[in-house]
């Protein structure tokens, strides 16, 4: 066996898709060689919700949690599991959807949802953005009892609420980073469109913003592989 790092996020740019909410990605030069400048540098403006990203506790609790609070081990995952749970636009997951999904892994520590939306993002940025499925209150309160050591809920989608239904689902955000002192992380919009069998740890490197209520994260995994030669006589 040999281990294989890959990328579970995407690279941010222009037409990066966002819910109707968050604002595009905004790049302008400050400093170009073309210009006569001694070296590029480049203006970047974007909400802090955007492309692949993290919520911490301070996104929706006053004086919850902010990004810098969280230390180096709490952004490491040795247990993680990738569901498939592949929805239609604009469902909202039910517990029913959810039933026995930890059985013989409620040890995660990170719980990764693929709905199977990479292939809308990569064909239809709008639809990804608007209509995809996310979580309520009560699915959200399900995955809590479900996996007792969960640290972090993970998806490919940009929000974990089922935005068709936001006035009520945005509340799911509450029930998995409320509380005073909780330590919990949302990872959404990420790159789950690829064989991720033999997942065996995540790192979360977020951008590393000072007081900040989440921000844009590049996501790495390990996974073994079956190297040459292994797989039989």
């Amino acid at each position: 066996m040999i281990a294989e790092y890959v990328f579970l996020s995407h690279p941010l740019s222009t037409d990066t898709p966002t819910p109707p909410a968050i604002p595009k990605i905004e790049l302008s030069p400050f400093l170009s060689l073309e210009r006569g400048d001694s070296a590029n540098v480049t203006l970047v403006k974007m909400a802090t919700h955007t492309g692949t990203h993290v919520d911490v506790p301070s996104h929706v609790v006053p004086g919850g949690l902010t990004l810098s609070d969280f230390t180096v081990a709490e952004l490491v995952f040795g247990r993680p599991v990738v569901i498939d749970l592949p929805l239609g636009d604009g469902v909202l997951v039910m517990p029913s959807h959810l039933e026995g999904v930890a059985r013989g892994r409620s040890d995660a520590d990170l719980v990764i949802f693929r709905f199977g939306y990479g292939k809308v993002r990569a064909s239809d940025p709008r639809r990804f953005g608007a209509h995809c499925p996310g979580f309520g209150v009560e699915s959200a309160e399900f995955l809590l009892e479900e996996f007792p050591r969960m640290r972090a809920l993970g998806m490919d989608v940009p929000s974990l609420s089922c935005i068709k239904y936001l006035d009520t689902t945005m509340k799911a955000h509450d029930v998995l980073l409320g509380g005073m002192g909780r330590r919990f992380i949302v990872i959404e919009d990420m790159h789950l469109d690829q064989d991720l069998g033999g997942l065996e740890e995540v790192i979360i490197a977020p951008l590393w913003l000072r007081g900040s209520d989440g921000g844009p994260a590049t996501i790495l995994g390990r996974r073994q592989r079956v190297s040459a030669g292994e797989g039989g006589a």
